[in-house]
């Protein structure tokens, strides 16, 4: 007897959906691209992946072959983000992204500790868009915790580029520390049911708390992002170590219950993992704080395809799907903009009240605020 293959989702988000969505920052779409897609986009990355040296080597190839847009562009996808979000650009452009498995490692990541200290599977919440690179070893070499100017930031302004590609500050006048885009939607091309697979995880419900703490950063004159109040851009982690500060103080704090310690006393909050099977899809808010987690239970890679999409911003710039700072050029080159548009305030204004790009998400919003606003 034949099975019958599951339902592919619709290509609307119910009512409860969208609740959810707003009330967790993210939202598990099963059955969303059809196996068809997957495997050619799955088959794409093995090809690259068989030739000589690192799969990132072939990153500008991988990144532009078409079978990774397709995954939203002829799926259901692209309607969801249509009907949720509004108009934006289809993404010609895709991050596929590939952990195999690892044992954990006593190497020191850029969170400042070793690999095997860090609980839930090396869970490190950060929000996309910062500026990552060479930041000093030991804390007596740190000239300054919140704006540190030591040789590896070079001018510390908007002309340093990180080895992500991320400018340190994406505008000529340094008000704004963080790239910024509207949605950030994955598909998973294998099983990642249970957690340890290398799963996307998140910290549930936090974009409520990132906006709130971007909104202030606004009030005390900026800048936004690190370097601005209360988002010092380094830490001193370990017994001498220095870490990147990829997430502010006030934000992880309000997530200390269930948390876990390192020796050195750090926080570590507990994560929310995205559990997807081939062929789901996850769509979040830029403003969700996630992390993709250690394959250290998974027998064979982990595959999702990543898209870093935004909703049409009258005079912006054409986003192409992959970039984290797509008001710059991809290598942190400036952009051309039509005369009194002034992207780096337009992005401002998108962090503090995120949900004003949800064209579908408005009626939903306003209820749920109502309630809030009751209890």
């Amino acid at each position: 007897m034949n099975e019958v293959a599951p339902a592919l989702h619709p290509p609307e988000l119910s009512a409860e959906q969208k609740r959810r969505f707003y009330r967790d920052g993210f939202i598990v779409l099963k059955n969303a691209v059809e196996p068809e897609l997957t495997y050619r986009a799955k088959r794409r990355i093995n090809v690259i992946a068989g030739r000589p040296g690192r799969l990132f080597d072939y990153y500008g190839e991988l990144s532009g072959s078409p079978e990774f847009p397709a995954l939203v562009n002829e799926s259901c996808l692209g309607e969801v983000l249509r009907n949720t979000m509004g108009p934006y650009d289809p993404p010609q452009r895709a991050m596929p992204m590939v952990l195999y498995p690892s044992d954990p490692s006593p190497e020191i990541g850029h969170h400042g500790l070793p690999d095997n200290q860090l609980p839930n599977y090396g869970f490190f919440p950060h929000l996309d868009g910062l500026w990552t690179g060479a930041i000093p070893k030991s804390q007596g070499e740190v000239d300054d915790w919140s704006a540190p100017r030591t040789e590896h930031f070079g001018a510390g302004d908007a002309t340093v580029i990180g080895r992500n590609m991320t400018p340190l500050f994406q505008d000529p006048d340094c008000r704004l520390s963080i790239g910024s885009f509207t949605a950030f939607v994955g598909v998973a091309l294998n099983d990642q049911t249970e957690f340890g697979r290398g799963n996307l995880a998140v910290l549930r419900g936090a974009h409520h708390a990132v906006q709130v703490f971007f909104r202030w950063q606004r009030e005390q004159g900026g800048p936004i992002g690190p370097e601005g109040p209360g988002w010092p851009r380094l830490v001193p982690m370990g017994d001498d170590g220095v870490g990147m500060n990829y997430l502010p103080q006030a934000v992880r704090d309000q997530y200390r219950e269930g948390a876990e310690y390192t020796p050195d006393g750090a926080m570590w909050p507990r994560p929310t993992p995205v559990l997807l099977d081939e062929g789901d899809a996850v769509l979040t808010l830029h403003a969700i704080p996630h992390c993709g987690t250690r394959n250290y239970e998974g027998s064979e890679p982990r595959m999702n395809v990543y898209f870093r999409l935004r909703r049409e911003r009258p005079g912006g710039a054409r986003v192409l799907g992959d970039s984290d700072h797509p008001d710059r050029g991809w290598k942190g080159n400036f952009l051309d903009y039509p005369q009194g548009y002034d992207p780096w305030q337009v992005a401002i204004d998108a962090l503090c009240d995120h949900w004003s790009e949800w064209d579908g998400m408005t009626d939903i919003v306003a209820g749920e605020r109502a309630a809030e606003s009751q209890n």
